[in-house]
């Protein structure tokens, strides 16, 4: 009987520190969320270089991770910020971007493809850095058409520049890009930089990863 008891008080401690432990994480998010402003009063960061001619993106905005890694929902949480409409879904594939399309009010307008690669990410949804590059490649294939517009974004930094799996993520997505959005601490190679001239496309270079929301703001306006 004593045991019984010792386990159920066991039972109650992990459910209540579980339970704090949830309640902390949603009151943080919500804090995140609240400080959402509308697009004309997000003022632009100190060192951002951003083209003077951006296309206007349209919504609704899907976005997915190249490699697993946080960066999407990163970006996730700052376009919710701007209430932007965005879907975000790692594991998405061709398949259901021709799905959504079929109906006028889920069809995706702008597809955005995070860089950077988590093998704990990758390890846990069970795929690898060559499945994932083959996906980006068959979702961008079908994003151009369906006449969506793919942005390629490196919101992470350097710590997602470190391995050649890192790498193939950003060629991969880099090579499917209509438009650009880095860090500048991930382009001191010029790599970005110089895909961009090559491709003819606009790069947005940024400083911090919370400058993406101005960006956001700007091409979404």
């Amino acid at each position: 009987m004593l045991q019984e008891k010792k386990g159920d008080l066991h039972n109650m401690k992990h459910s209540s520190v579980r339970r704090t432990i949830l309640i902390a994480i949603a009151a943080v998010m919500s804090m995140i969320l609240s400080t959402g402003v509308c697009f004309g009063s997000v003022s632009k960061p100190a060192g951002i270089e951003i083209p003077a001619k951006l296309p206007k993106l349209d919504q609704p905005v899907l976005i997915t991770s190249i490699g697993q890694a946080p960066g999407a929902s990163w970006a996730k949480v700052l376009m919710k910020q701007l209430k932007i409409d965005v879907t975000h879904d790692d594991m998405v594939t061709a398949e259901d971007l021709v799905k959504a399309s079929k109906n006028p009010k889920t069809a995706y307008k702008t597809l955005i493809m995070s860089m950077g690669t988590s093998l704990k990410g990758m390890g846990g949804a069970g795929v690898d850095i060559d499945k994932e590059v083959a996906r980006c490649n068959a979702l961008a294939d079908q994003a151009k058409k369906l006449g969506m517009t793919i942005v390629g974004i490196q919101i992470e930094g350097s710590a997602r520049r470190t391995d050649e799996s890192d790498e193939k993520s950003n060629r991969a997505v880099t090579s499917k890009s209509d438009i650009l959005i880095v860090r500048k601490e991930v382009d001191k190679d010029g790599f970005f930089t110089n895909a961009a001239k090559q491709k003819g496309i606009p790069i947005i270079r940024t400083v911090e990863s919370m400058d993406f929301k101005y960006a956001f703001s700007v091409l979404f306006r």
